[in-house]
């Protein structure tokens, strides 16, 4: 009778180690996967962020050389204010929500004469460079993606930085696109970067 018992026991014991064991070589399967699936969608992450910088800070790098704003230069009337720029451009260019090719170079999209609103930013903050305004490149980003969402520009005036939406002629209304149905998600899935030469700026929170 105590050898039955016994015999039941250990039985019992076997069964309790062979459920640990199946347990825990399951948790660290699925540990290992969860430890795969984070690190590579936060270098994913980190990678499509630097992807996205870089292009943009090499957008502004072109916009500040000599070459750009001298070329510029020459299709400026050099009186011209931040207002004065968006007749100038409207004249100069149409919108187009699918323009063929893709345009960065503020001389070839004169040359092309229709662009979206990154064309018309690009324009707009290479005329202000060219005339010796400060300016930078504004772009709202999907952070899943890091593709582009809109694009605007700020101009350095009155000891700030002031909101131009060139695509739209609109001057410092900030707050215009909280009820668009991307700037809803502002803060979240929307960040917001502005780019000048050489460095960039996480500038969600003004926008939010």
């Amino acid at each position: 009778m105590r050898l039955a018992t016994k015999a039941r026991v250990t039985r019992g014991h076997k069964r309790r180690n062979g459920k640990i064991i199946i347990v825990s070589t399951l948790l660290f399967i699925a540990g290992f996967f969860a430890i795969v699936y984070f690190s590579t969608t936060g270098n994913n992450s980190d990678e499509g962020f630097h992807v996205f910088r870089d292009h943009y800070l090499g957008i502004m790098n072109s916009l500040n050389s000599s070459e750009t704003k001298l070329n510029m230069a020459s299709e400026i009337y050099q009186k011209y204010n931040f207002t004065d720029l968006f007749t100038w451009e409207h004249s100069k260019l149409t919108f187009a929500s699918d323009p063929a090719g893709w345009f960065e170079d503020p001389i070839e999209i004169l040359n092309r004469g229709q662009g979206i609103c990154a064309q018309f930013s690009i324009v707009y903050v290479s005329a202000c460079l060219a005339l010796g305004y400060q300016s930078r490149l504004i772009v709202a980003t999907n952070t899943t993606s890091w593709n582009l969402v809109h694009a605007w520009a700020e101009v350095y005036f009155n000891d700030s930085w002031v909101h131009v939406d060139p695509s739209d002629q609109v001057w410092n209304k900030p707050a215009r696109y909280k009820d668009w149905d991307w700037g809803k998600n502002i803060g979240q899935n929307i960040k917001i970067y502005a780019f000048e030469d050489g460095r960039y700026e996480d500038v969600t929170s003004r926008y939010a």
